[in-house]
């Protein structure tokens, strides 16, 4: 048997926040979401208020089944046969959300950055570096996400500050003139239900320290992921106004293609590149050992590593179908046609089912938990 390896705190609210700020960095669906004016970073505040609110569900779950894996929770609630549907749809939701991440990162480089480059090259160079870190379990996730992440946070406060001297706040005003609370609302429902983090935290806190407060850990994820988020937003309000930025593929890296400062900083828009490749692969990588993880032990295998390279590989095959492998196939995976109504039934409508199917059984289970808890501490 191996031994369960352990991440510490900040690496857990690292991989959550690397994997969240990953879309921003890239694309920005906030700004097509209603209102999509002035408004937009009102927007983004009450989306936090609904991505805690879809999350609840998940996070009580996690709290009371502390040191289950998370299909042992799906089987405690459900029973074995349920449990691993359960766990089969989650699978097929990493698996998803992989393949939607893979296809969107490397047409962004054949279109942006590498456009000589053949797309088979291009999937190539990812697939290497998510098998390997993905083969090598959640402690290696931990520890790149604790050098990774904290470098593309970084870089958002370099960018802000240099493009602080030309933000002008006037183009934010008259707040509200222009939008209603129905719009505002529908704005941050639909970018709150983009964020799919919380099942990180549902597959990772299995992998934490056990003294950690698994709730204080989620908020902090969400504080630094709304304020790198905002230090993100205020810039391409101010810069490029709201109505470029709409129609912009990557409106930040448009924005820090303007920054300079003291007379020689300046094209310095290579660093957002530099942060932006690693925290993609990371977030594949996230998503990547999740499938694997899942699937493996829904089909009692003793290791996820014999489902890693054939997810890579299928990821990769299927950015290759001349079908999806276009340009208007990412805009409309990144509108809020397909990822919010994607997310919303794995992240809340399925936790929310199993949260009632505990409740009902909730005796019995409680049973298994203080089982559970005296094997691994008898001393409880």
């Amino acid at each position: 048997m191996t031994k369960k390896p352990l991440l510490s705190s900040s690496q857990l609210v690292l991989m959550s926040v690397g994997s969240a700020i990953a879309f921003p960095y890239t694309f920005m669906p906030i700004l097509n979401a209603p209102p999509a004016n002035q408004d937009t970073w009102i927007v983004l505040f009450v989306s936090i208020i609904y991505i805690l609110l879809i999350s609840t569900p998940l996070l009580i779950l996690i709290n009371v089944f502390r040191g289950f894996n998370v299909n042992e929770v799906l089987e405690t609630i459900a029973g074995r046969i349920l449990g691993k549907a359960a766990a089969v749809i989650f699978s097929l939701f990493f698996l998803f959300c992989f393949v939607a991440c893979l296809l969107m990162a490397v047409i962004y480089i054949n279109l942006f950055i590498l456009p000589d480059t053949p797309l088979w090259a291009l999937l190539l160079y990812c697939a290497i570096p998510i098998s390997y870190a993905s083969l090598k379990g959640a402690g290696t996730i931990g520890r790149l996400a604790f050098f990774i992440v904290p470098f593309v946070i970084l870089t958002v406060l370099f960018f802000f500050l240099l493009g602080v001297k030309d933000i002008d706040l006037g183009m934010l005003r008259p707040v509200l003139a222009d939008s209603t609370f129905l719009e505002v609302n529908i704005g941050g429902f639909y970018t709150g239900a983009r964020y799919s983090e919380i099942l990180i935290f549902f597959v990772f806190s299995y992998f934490l320290q056990k003294k950690a407060r698994v709730n204080k850990l989620f908020l902090t994820a969400i504080g630094v992921f709304a304020l790198s988020f905002f230090f993100i937003l205020l810039p391409i309000l101010t810069h490029l106004g709201a109505e470029l930025a709409r129609h912009a593929w990557n409106p930040y890296f448009i924005y820090t293609r303007h920054v300079e400062g003291y007379d020689f900083i300046e094209r310095v828009q290579a660093i957002n590149t530099l942060a932006w490749f690693p925290v993609i692969l990371l977030k594949l990588i996230i998503y990547n050992y999740m499938a694997s993880y899942m699937l493996s032990n829904a089909a009692n295998a003793k290791s996820h590593r014999g489902c890693v390279i054939p997810i890579s590989v299928f990821g990769s095959l299927a950015c290759l179908i001349p079908l999806l492998n276009k340009s208007s196939t990412v805009e409309l995976l990144r509108s809020d046609q397909v990822f919010p109504f994607v997310v919303i039934p794995v992240t809340f409508v399925l936790p929310l089912l199993l949260l009632i199917a505990y409740f009902f059984r909730r005796k019995k289970i409680n049973k298994i938990i203080e089982k559970r808890k005296h094997i691994a501490d008898p001393d409880v």
